[in-house]
């Protein structure tokens, strides 16, 4: 096993427990005990009470709508979230991101340990194909809030990748994909 994905996996499994000690409502949730196993289930995401922002497919275990695991904005915010200041390359200007760091959405959503690819799907049908091991920075997020307001897709949303500036991934424009709106892991 080569070390990037050892890390990958290690990363994973740590967000694997991170994500089963979480509950619905963040604000509320008392500290759940640490998974005593890395193959710890993630928590259930929450049943969509409205459309769904983002669905996910392929090579994951914890779904809650058919083989899918989909996630309305409720469910994405319950999540325990990052917020950083990046400069934004396409406005070209310094702003205040909020998101779930990707890593742990996937673990989350139940990605299985032998998944190597992340395919990102927009409104608009562009799409973005990644390795895991391209998104197992911890400050990588799936942005759903823009200087502390939900992204409205006119400007991106609800849903969109931002990268750190360190991020070698990141460097690359056409990797920053918006409204995002599925993603189909293998």
């Amino acid at each position: 096993m080569s070390r990037n994905v050892a890390v990958v996996c290690s990363a994973l499994a740590l967000a694997v427990t991170m994500a089963g000690c979480a509950a619905e409502d963040a604000k509320d949730a008392a500290p759940a005990p640490a998974a005593s196993s890395a193959t710890a289930a993630p928590a259930p995401v929450p049943t969509p009470s409205g459309k769904p922002v983002l669905t996910i497919t392929g090579a994951v275990s914890n779904h809650n709508e058919g083989s899918a695991v989909a996630f309305d904005m409720p469910a994405l915010t319950a999540m325990a979230t990052v917020t950083t200041n990046i400069y934004e390359p396409f406005v070209k200007k310094d702003m205040k991101f909020t998101g779930v760091p990707v890593v742990n959405l996937l673990a989350r959503a139940g990605i299985s340990p032998t998944a190597t690819k992340i395919s990102l799907h927009a409104l608009d049908d562009f799409q973005v194909d990644l390795k895991v091991a391209d998104l197992a920075d911890p400050e990588i997020l799936f942005a759903t809030k823009a200087d502390d307001a939900l992204i409205p897709v006119d400007s991106g949303g609800p849903v969109r990748l931002i990268f750190p500036a360190d991020s070698e991934v990141g460097k690359n424009r056409d990797t920053w994909i918006w409204s995002i709106d599925s993603i189909v892991v293998a």
